[in-house]
């Protein structure tokens, strides 16, 4: 499904995208309806073995992921980190940062992974909540966003986009990115018409079909959707994020914090392990794990499109192996607020579990 927010705001292999039904939706309404729709559902917060928080039972966390994305949790079950830290991780995987903020509020969710924004937005409403360890960030001079579009589209760099639908994911910072990316070439930032994909796997598909002009993507998507559909890159957007800045984060509900310390502390531990190692293997390596828990599968198009693993690899070997940098984050949150993906900027120390801040948690 996809949805056209109002002007100004906030924004498994490749397949090709059924019929689309497009409506409006506001992130702040979105997370607070799902939200609501969960807590009336969602079960205990965690369990263990032995007892909720006991001492050496295995704690089931349910971890709220998209498909693909995180690569640190995936690696870390695959390697054995969770199961060393005594933990049992369940996957629930929804469509981006905003369902997976609610489902974390709602209850049915105990950790999940989200863009920063999704988390802010979320606190500013007056959710109750955590953020216990950087995600993502972009590595320096490896360009990992794109816009892709189809030949002939007439879509051939940035001032093509004025007046045009552009599919961008529910998370917020893709569009932050893509405004900032317009306006410091002296372009009208709210020139694109963004439309929002719920399910950021089906945009390729979408713009194939002509219900989308163009595309915002990175990574495995950008050769996959090259020899499924053909599309072509119309210019990369990886600007705007200040050096050492985490666009998306893991977080909790304060009170599940509360309740399980030492569990949080644990989780983060082996997230970390899991970064590491798997920063540390090949990209075909990489790709067959992604592979595995969704994302797109580019290792068979190494041989037609030289260097697709290793923008794969751009794309997601970018996640913190430590902690915030809080002050680069404060940076981020500001521009965030500046093109309107928040109310107005925060200082998000007070909303940082320690376990964010703490080199060895």
């Amino acid at each position: 499904m996809i949805s056209t927010p109002t002007p100004g705001g906030p924004g498994s292999a490749a397949r090709p995208a059924g019929r689309a039904s497009v409506r409006r939706l506001l992130f702040p309404v979105a997370v607070a309806a799902l939200g609501a729709l969960l807590a009336a559902c969602g079960g205990p917060a965690a369990s263990s073995e032995t007892g909720q928080g006991s001492g050496q039972g295995v704690d089931t966390v349910r971890v709220g992921v998209i498909a693909g994305s995180p690569p640190g949790v995936y690696s870390a079950i695959e390697n054995g980190f969770f199961a060393k830290e005594r933990i049992k991780v369940e996957l629930v995987t929804l469509s981006g940062g905003p369902a997976l903020v609610a489902a974390t509020e709602g209850g049915s969710i105990d950790i999940a992974w989200a863009d920063i924004f999704a988390w802010t937005s979320a606190i500013q409403q007056g959710f109750k909540l955590t953020i216990i360890n950087p995600a993502n960030a972009l590595k320096p001079g490896q360009p990992v966003n794109v816009i892709v579009a189809k030949p002939g589209s007439g879509i051939t760099s940035a001032k093509d986009l004025a007046g045009r639908k552009l599919g961008v994911p529910a998370q917020a910072l893709t569009t932050v990115q893509i405004k900032k990316w317009l306006e410091d070439q002296g372009l009208d930032p709210n020139g694109p018409k963004y439309t929002t994909v719920q399910d950021r796997t089906t945009s390729g598909g979408l713009v194939a079909q002509g219900t989308l002009d163009a595309a915002a993507t990175s990574g495995a998507y950008v050769t996959a959707w090259q020899a499924q559909y053909g599309l072509t890159v119309a210019g990369a957007f990886d600007s705007g994020v200040p050096d050492g800045a985490a666009t998306s984060g893991y977080g909790a509900k304060r009170a599940y914090a509360e309740a399980h310390p030492d569990l949080i502390k644990r989780f983060v531990r082996a997230v970390r392990q899991g970064v590491t190692a798997f920063q540390s293997v090949a990209p075909l390596e990489q790709n067959t794990l992604l592979v595995k828990y969704g994302g797109a599968d580019v290792g068979k198009l190494e041989s037609k499109y030289p260097g697709a693993l290793q923008k794969a690899s751009a794309a997601t070997s970018g996640e913190l192996r430590g902690p915030f940098d809080v002050a680069a984050e404060n940076k981020w949150i500001e521009i965030g607020a500046r093109y309107g993906a928040l109310k107005q900027a925060i200082d998000l120390t007070p909303y940082l579990w320690p376990t964010a801040t703490a080199a060895n948690p």
